[in-house]
Parts: structure tokens; sequence; C-alpha cells
């Protein structure tokens, strides 16, 4: 019986970085917020999305400068940060590409379960249907 209860499927975040690979709970509306450093302005860029079982939905982006990449047009601002709602559907999957001096944080429902190591490398974080295993031995 355990080992029914152990390989049931659940959705997950899943969360990959080079060869490391976290899974995390996947609640009915998860917030995921990537915090990070622009690699041109060395500022600070916070990206927010909803995770549900669906997929994944870019929310808002904050950042504080307008150069390489970054958007030029806003909503609001709110203190130093530039601040553009969105409601996009992402898909299933979405990438970045981070090096060092990013400085990566992600959370999940404001907890942190990721911080990018000594590295470049690309994240990816994904909606999956995993064993319930998977989540335990595998957590963020």
């Amino acid at each position: 019986m355990l080992l029914i209860v152990l390989f049931f499927p659940v959705s997950a975040i899943r969360i990959g970085f080079n060869e490391n690979v976290c899974y995390y709970p996947l609640g009915s509306n998860s917030t995921l917020e990537i915090d990070y450093t622009h690699s041109v302005s060395l500022t600070k860029v916070i990206d927010i999305y909803r995770v549900s079982k669906d997929g994944i939905y870019a929310l808002q982006e904050r950042w504080q400068e307008f150069l390489a990449g970054q958007p030029t047009d806003f909503d609001y601002r709110a203190g130093k940060f530039y601040v553009k709602n969105l409601n996009t559907f992402l898909g299933k999957s979405w990438e970045y590409w981070f090096i060092p001096v990013n400085n990566v944080t992600v959370k999940i429902d404001e907890k942190v379960v990721f911080v990018q190591p000594e590295e470049e490398g690309i994240m990816k974080i994904e909606v999956k249907k995993v064993p319930i295993l998977l989540i335990i031995s595998r957590r963020c």
C-alpha cells in the first residue's frame, strides 16, 4: 500500500538548474517569484508568476532601469521599481539563462526554494505530474 501512495502522481513545480533538480508540491494557484540582479544595470528585477496545474502565467514584472532588454513601458511606479502588470499564459515550462552576477533567488508561495549556485546555466521551470516520492526525495 505504501508503494502505491509513493508512486501516486501529483502536480508539481520542477526547478532545474544545470544538473540540480528539485520538485515542489503545486497548490491550486501557487505564486512563483524570481528575484535577480540584471547583468547590465546591476539593479534588482522581480518577476512574479502564478502557477497551477494548467501552466505558468506571468503576472507582474518589476525593474529599476531601462537598460538592455528591460521593458520601456510600465503601468506605475512602486518605490524604486517600475511595475508592469501582465496576465500572460506562458505554457507548461519557462526558461531563464543566469550567470553568477545575477544572484537569482526563487520563491514559491513566499518561501525561498532555490538560490543560484556559483555557476552559469539555464534554469527551467516546469509544471509536471510526478510521483509523490520525487517531491519527498528531491524537495526544493
